[in-house]
């Protein structure tokens, strides 16, 4: 009698989890609003005008980002025999940590700072110190997210491509290569982080998180006697 063994079953939720969650954050970026002005006080108040829907759209990366490393997290688990992923899993916890970090800093500090004291500032240029000081720890926590998740990404791609499976291979290769991509673009400077710049991190991460998931799913189904 074929039966689903009770770890390919244990695989089902994460895999939903990584195509749900991957997608989700690629969405998400698509609409990140983004300042305009032609000069810094129109700046400051197009971020204040935006800091609402920018506060939603960063909570919700913060859930994706979360769910991912759960989910990343309960996979490894199910391959205790691979160095690989072992190291992955704790680079990317460092990276998701980062961006985290900057999310929380873009989407609620910088937002409630723009709501409370800007309004009672007598110049809006008063405000900006504190914006690019907010700013620097976004890019420099972002930054960091991005290296240390792509690393994450192309470690726990390598030994799936010694699987026989094809999708086991598809993944680790796109993996690899995304990973090496993205985080050697931001490491030379050719993939600046701002908002179409981590939109392209966040798409080609989230790919791979599809990928995985759908790898896991097929595991998940597949017979054992």
């Amino acid at each position: 009698m074929h039966t689903p063994s009770a770890r390919s079953t244990d695989t089902l939720v994460p895999g939903l989890s990584l195509i749900a969650a991957g997608a989700l954050a690629a969405l998400v970026m698509l609409v990140h609003p983004t300042a305009h002005g032609v000069d810094m006080a129109g700046r400051l108040c197009s971020l204040s005008e935006i800091s609402s829907l920018s506060r939603h759209v960063h909570l919700a990366m913060i859930l994706c980002v979360v769910v991912l490393w759960l989910s990343l997290a309960s996979l490894a688990r199910r391959r205790p025999a691979s160095g690989w992923v072992a190291a992955a899993v704790h680079l990317y916890a460092l990276g998701a940590v980062a961006l985290l970090g900057a999310a929380l800093v873009s989407g609620l500090l910088l937002a409630a700072y723009l709501h409370r004291p800007l309004p009672h500032m007598a110049r809006a240029e008063d405000a900006l110190a504190p914006v690019l000081l907010a700013f620097s720890a976004n890019q420099l926590l972002a930054g960091a997210g991005t290296l240390l998740m792509s690393a994450g990404l192309a470690l726990w791609s390598v030994p799936m491509l010694r699987d026989r499976s094809r999708p086991a291979r598809t993944c680790g290769g796109y993996g690899i290569l995304a990973g090496l991509l993205c985080g050697l673009g931001y490491a030379i400077g050719r993939i600046p982080l701002d908002v179409p710049g981590m939109t392209l991190v966040v798409v080609a991460h989230g790919l791979w998180y599809c990928l995985l998931g759908a790898w896991a799913l097929r595991s998940a189904t597949r017979p054992h006697v």
